[in-house]
């Protein structure tokens, strides 16, 4: 038995969006102490702004950055 979908795929669009806003971009991507231990903990340069930028985009909306996207 085929099962409909409840919610759109603009929803999920929505949900899983990296925030845009100013006030959501201050909520979701301000690095805590801890956070920024765990960050400097890498070696280069590279490295430490690339797990920052995937730490953030796990923690909302939970999900990886695409290849090419970039975040707000």
């Amino acid at each position: 038995m085929a099962r409909r979908r409840m919610l759109s795929d603009a929803f999920w669009a929505g949900v899983f969006a990296l925030p845009s806003e100013e006030r959501e971009v201050v909520r979701h991507c301000t690095l805590t102490l801890d956070d920024l231990a765990l960050i400097a903990a890498k070696r280069s340069s590279h490295n430490r702004l690339a797990y920052a930028l995937l730490l953030l985009a796990l923690r909302h909306p939970g999900r990886a950055l695409e290849v090419g996207e970039v975040p707000p």
